[in-house]
């Protein structure tokens, strides 16, 4: 901590520190107990006297009249004493902050450590911590898919183990070393010092109970849409029997050629109450499609460097927007080159997945389960509650080119969302277990009678006969049953419905969704038909094509399992705000982890200035072009520095003026075998490249 007496003392020479890297890590610091924090004033002169020295520059005080300091010690180290519990009017000093968790007891031993970050030769550190971990540091393989940052151990909290990484603990792997340590877990899952946790959590918590109670054919946020930008407004789509094409036929009765669909993410969803009339008509709304609309943006190639498209939005209503799982609906027969780049940057991402939500954890070593509130499968956000549409009974890609692809007739009424951790690994690699596999969990019902007893995952038996003579039909649900099963509004029309394994949970993986089903009179408004099956051909092949030309599935892999949404689209904004691993507010880690820790209610001089929160009289930060110290008098410099929303909000000081803004963010049963899968939750660090098995159709007894 700085001294307000160096500010204003013109003899005081005060180095600048902010353009030097640090691998300070505050999570090492101790919490309460004996360890108080102390001022560093003196550290901090002995270290720029020391420094000075080294590179030749140092002047005598007693011939220059001038004091010299680093202006700060190296983001993430502060200093602490104890009371020496021999004589307790001694109090020992302690330089906490390096990733191993250790400390330095004295100026002199954190010297070559400091010189190190000066110089930018952290890999050429010889002080005595650096000495001790650089074996195990050494052994952390490089090169996977997400890069993480070299994590140290924490041995100060409780005497556990705590990994962390470069933005804080590592709740993974701790969870992994408390599975181990415990043999079984089941608890709710706190992330209190991550950051995407602490932003999303309870907005996605409201989320998904409020998706709870929308109509499924609401197209929801991070989604995938046809939709067309404009043309619609004077006209509506049909089918042209001369062109066999899906055209706008307008209010004048003529037709105006096939409409530029394009393919977007939904980023916003109206304000207003979205009826399903707004399917064919636009809402009347005096507030304007900026509130009864969806904000669509044309989605980037997820592939490519190139995100401008991203630029390219608009306010759509409801009867624009089309699933992009329907494409071959409204673009077959369509000439490729006819057709909008983004539409091939959808299909690139059919075959991905990415988890939502995480809350809950169970698992009995070495295997462990991760619940979530919902997952992203291709197009489509899915959640607990959800009814989803399973593909047809052995299901070949060759059936769609001879057209003998059987009719879709089950559908599964979600229950559980989990990720699958097997043969789990508790040491310092990159991956946390060896395999990894999606599962949805839930009732299966079929609209098909003969299918109950048809070979499968699914294979139930008829109700026993009630003689020697004759065997009982399959009882469909009546009409009660089936409004109490399915969250949808007549569901009876598709039925009816008749319970499949004998009425047991049922555990698919990705690859055995088509998608969500609609409340049977929207499918009619939007296809022209309320049958199961009206896109699978679509999806399939869009899957198809996805596991060719998405680079990021080495080998054979045939699925991308992403970190997040954002991650698998390949965005780099949403709302015109920068988001993912490479936006701006992940840069500064260290400030982020104690804005939290100020936001929770804990205060000192060392969290403000991590958090870089401007004091009343304090002294202006500086950058320097140069790795070598100048001295840096303090005469009228003064700048202010900017604090962010949510530091003001949790210290209650948000000026009026403030635009800065926090944006949001967006078991028992049959076991079947996973997919192929690659890419990984960073966030997790799980990473791809080793598959749960092959896409098969019957059950696998090996998860828990």
């Amino acid at each position: 901590m700085s001294s307000s007496s160096e500010d204003d003392d013109p003899n005081v020479n005060i180095i600048p520190m902010d353009n030097f890297s640090s691998d300070g890590d505050m999570n090492t610091w101790p919490s309460g107990g004996p360890y108080i924090e102390r001022p560093d004033i003196r550290w901090r002169q002995l270290l720029a006297e020391n420094w000075l020295k080294e590179m030749g520059t140092y002047e005598e005080e007693l011939t220059s009249g001038v004091v010299h300091t680093i202006e700060k010690l190296p983001e993430g180290y502060c200093l602490f004493v104890r009371q020496r519990t021999t004589n307790p009017n001694i109090f020992d000093s302690f330089l906490f902050g390096h990733p191993s968790g250790k400390y330095f007891q004295s100026q002199k031993s954190f010297f070559p450590h400091f010189l190190s970050l000066v110089k930018n030769e952290l890999d050429k550190c010889g002080c005595k911590l650096c000495s001790r971990v650089k074996p195990s540091q050494d052994a952390v393989p490089q090169g996977t898919a997400v890069q993480r940052a070299k994590r140290g151990m924490n041995t100060m909290t409780d005497n556990e183990r705590q990994p962390t990484d470069a933005e804080g603990p590592d709740y993974w792997r701790i969870l992994v070393m408390k599975l181990k340590d415990k043999e079984s877990l089941d608890e709710d899952i706190e992330q209190r010092f991550n950051i995407d946790w602490v932003l999303t959590h309870e907005w996605l918590s409201d989320y998904f109970v409020k998706l709870a109670l929308d109509p499924a054919y609401i197209p929801r946020r991070g989604e995938l849409v046809l939709w067309v930008w404009q043309g619609l407004e004077d006209g509506c789509l049909m089918r042209n029997p001369k062109t066999g094409l899906v055209e706008i036929f307008g209010n004048d009765n003529e037709w105006h050629g096939v409409p530029d669909w394009r393919a977007g993410v939904v980023t916003q969803t109206p304000e207003d109450e979205v009826h399903m009339v707004n399917i064919i008509e636009t809402p009347d709304s005096p507030r304007g499609l900026s509130y009864s609309g969806f904000r669509v943006e044309t989605l980037p190639d997820p592939l490519g460097n190139d995100k401008s498209y991203s630029a390219q939005y608009a306010y759509v209503p409801l009867r624009n927007i089309k699933p992009f799982n329907t494409w071959q609906l409204y673009l077959n027969g369509q000439e490729r080159d006819n057709i909008h780049p983004s539409i091939e940057n959808a299909m690139t991402v059919m075959s991905s997945w990415s988890i939502v939500h995480k809350f809950h954890v169970i698992g009995k070593w070495p295997n462990a389960r991760i619940h979530c509130k919902g997952i992203f499968i291709g197009a489509e956000l899915l959640a607990v509650h959800d009814t989803v549409r399973l593909r047809p009974q052995g299901f070949h890609p060759n059936q769609l080119k001879n057209g003998t692809v059987r009719k879709v007739t089950d559908v599964m009424v979600i229950e559980k969302v989990a990720l699958c951790l097997s043969d789990c690994i508790d040491d310092d690699e990159e991956q946390l277990a060896k395999h990894f596999t999606a599962l949805i969990s839930g009732k299966v019902y079929t609209t098909d009678p003969k299918r109950i007893t048809e070979d499968g995952p699914f294979k139930g038996t008829n109700p026993a006969p009630s003689t020697t003579e004759a065997a009982t039909d399959p009882v469909p649900l009546t009409t009660e049953e089936a409004t109490a099963t399915f969250r949808q509004v007549s569901m009876s029309d598709y039925g009816p419905w008749y319970r499949m394994a004998n009425g047991k949970t049922c555990n698919v993986s990705p690859h055995w969704i088509v998608g969500r089903c609609y409340e049977p009179l929207a499918a009619e408004l939007m296809f022209g038909t309320h049958t199961l099956g009206y896109d699978v051909s679509g999806v399939m092949e869009g899957r198809q094509y996805s596991s060719q030309v998405d680079t990021r599935m080495p080998g054979d892999n045939t699925w991308f399992w992403g970190d997040c949404r954002v991650e698998t689209l390949g965005l780099t904004e949403i709302n015109g705000v920068e988001c993912g691993l490479t936006a701006a507010q992940r840069e500064d880690p260290l400030k982020w982890q104690a804005i939290i820790k100020i936001s929770q209610g804990e205060v000192s001089h060392a969290l403000r200035r991590q958090a870089k929160i401007p004091s009343s009289g304090g002294r202006p930060f500086n950058t320097s072009s140069s790795s070598a110290p100048r001295g840096r008098p303090k005469n009228g410099l003064a700048q202010h520095a900017q604090t962010s929303k949510l530091v003001s909000s949790a210290i209650g000081s948000a000026p009026e003026t403030e635009d800065d803004s926090v944006e949001e963010q967006f078991e028992d049963g049959n076991g079947l075998i996973g997919d192929q899968v690659s890419g990984g939750i960073s966030g997790l660090n799980l990473h791809g490249g080793q598959s749960s098995g092959e896409d098969r159709d019957y059950p696998l007894h090996k998860l828990i």
